[in-house]
């Protein structure tokens, strides 16, 4: 049985000339489900990106995936990683029918490239029902809400099963209901798939979520239980602010930030 779900050792990445992340160690246990919380340029979605394949690292740095050492390929990844973001949301130009879209997250394409077997039909279909947004099938991507296209692009991530999903801000743009009932939806699926879950609200960190990643300039901050490393002392020097925090309900609220004297307008 696999020991971790991802492994990563001394991992540095470059984009264009800047070190974006520099001597990454972090390793996702099989069960546990990580937030990954920092400031804007903190390296976080560098980071999911080096989880999702998309990045490699520099300098000797190694990612492994699943428990596994031996590197299988970029579609092995793909088929056991789901991926869910407002900057894919964006991106996806392809403005077919909201079950197409689902459909396509089982070729890991955007569109649909293939012809679609009537089991995937009837696979993305169930997908949709679970997810209560089967209603939505024949509607043009581009005539969703910005709730509703997100909702679908989170069954196209579950389509094929995945036993890792990775979230972006997934809930950037969304209103406030809307946030609630898609945050609800995450914590019902923790029950069957493990999710890494990167934001810089921590209103939006779930019960669900076991432990956390701090990053700051590229850099881990700190890293481990939740309980442990989502304290006021340590994210405030993460975030550079003076933190404030409240529990309720499983959940952590912003109670206050104050900012350092020398960073406040005179």
């Amino acid at each position: 049985m696999s020991t971790f779900t991802v492994q990563v050792k001394n991992a540095t990445v470059y984009l264009k000339d800047t070190a974006a992340l520099s001597n990454i160690h972090w390793k996702v246990k099989t069960h546990e489900n990580w937030a990954v919380v920092g400031n804007n340029g903190s390296g976080k979605t560098t980071l999911l990106k080096l989880v999702f394949g998309d990045l490699l690292p520099v300098d000797g740095g190694e990612v492994h995936w699943f428990g596994s050492r031996v590197w299988r390929g970029l579609m092995d990844i793909r088929q056991k990683v789901g991926f869910v973001s407002a900057e894919f949301q964006e991106n996806y130009d392809r403005n077919v029918t909201a079950l197409e879209v689902v459909e396509s997250g089982l070729f890991s394409t955007i569109g649909v490239w293939e012809s679609v077997t009537p089991h995937q039909q009837k696979t993305a279909l169930a997908q949709m029902e679970d997810l209560d947004i089967l209603p939505l099938k024949k509607k043009r991507f581009r005539d969703l809400s910005y709730g509703e296209a997100r909702r679908v692009l989170l069954a196209r991530a579950l389509v094929h099963r995945p036993s890792l999903l990775i979230l972006d801000e997934p809930c950037s743009g969304l209103d406030i209901p809307t946030r609630e009932k898609f945050l609800q939806t995450l914590q019902k699926l923790s029950r069957h798939v493990r999710l890494i879950y990167v934001t810089h609200h921590v209103e939006e960190i779930l019960p669900a979520i076991s432990h956390v990643l701090l990053l700051k300039g590229g850099r881990v901050y700190r890293q481990g239980p939740k309980q442990e490393t989502l304290t006021p002392k340590t994210l405030s020097g993460a975030l550079g602010c003076n933190i404030r925090l409240e529990e309720r309900d499983g959940r952590f609220w912003l109670a206050g930030c104050n900012l350092p004297k020398n960073s406040r307008r005179e």
